[in-house]
């Protein structure tokens, strides 16, 4: 199985061929990522906000990595992608004005579109992540003054709501719903 790693304007950064010890690693409301684990005779420092997709979903690094030269002419890869489940932990809610937001009274769907704003901000200016269904509220408040992060805040926004959230691919959804499948950590095909 081969990784095609793009850069942040989609361009081709390179191909990596996994091994058989990469991993991709789920699990319901926590991380979801891929441990990649390679040798190649070629050294390609990956970037912020690179990306590849593995099974339909993206993933990103989320600061630069330069592999370890371990021979002449071989470079040891060992980085985790992550995917739009853990990205969210990272993303500060910001307000316009780029510092954090405090109280905010509107409606769940207005709290959501916030959160996806500051992801799409928080990721270099991309419009990709989406507000997708969410339970209709009249409106709610929500504290952002504790210097929340993406999931924190949709916590707070599904709490204030009585409701659930969760992301499907990079779209927040905020209803109530069976539960989500059970996730657990799954081998990644080898080439070898």
């Amino acid at each position: 199985m081969e990784l095609k790693i793009y850069d942040k304007r989609n361009r081709l950064r390179t191909t990596l061929v996994p091994d058989s010890s990469s991993t991709h690693h789920e699990e319901v409301g926590g991380d979801d990522y891929l441990s990649v684990s390679l040798d190649s005779q070629e050294c390609v420092t990956l970037e912020l906000n690179d990306w590849t997709v593995w099974e339909g979903r993206k993933f990103w690094c989320v600061e630069t990595y330069t592999p370890k030269q371990t021979g002449r002419r071989k470079w040891t890869y060992s980085v985790k992608l992550y995917g739009a489940a853990s990205l969210i932990k990272q993303a500060l809610m910001l307000n316009t004005e780029d510092s954090p937001v405090f109280s905010y009274t509107a409606t769940a769907r207005e709290h959501v579109a916030l959160v996806v704003k500051n992801l799409n901000r928080w990721m270099g200016g991309i419009t990709d992540w989406k507000v997708g269904k969410v339970e209709a509220t009249g409106n709610i408040v929500v504290d952002y003054s504790e210097g929340l992060y993406g999931n924190d805040a949709l916590k707070k926004i599904a709490d204030e709501a009585g409701t659930e959230w969760w992301i499907e691919g990079m779209t927040s959804l905020l209803y109530t719903s069976p539960s989500p499948r059970d996730r657990q950590k799954s081998r990644m095909p080898s080439s070898s």
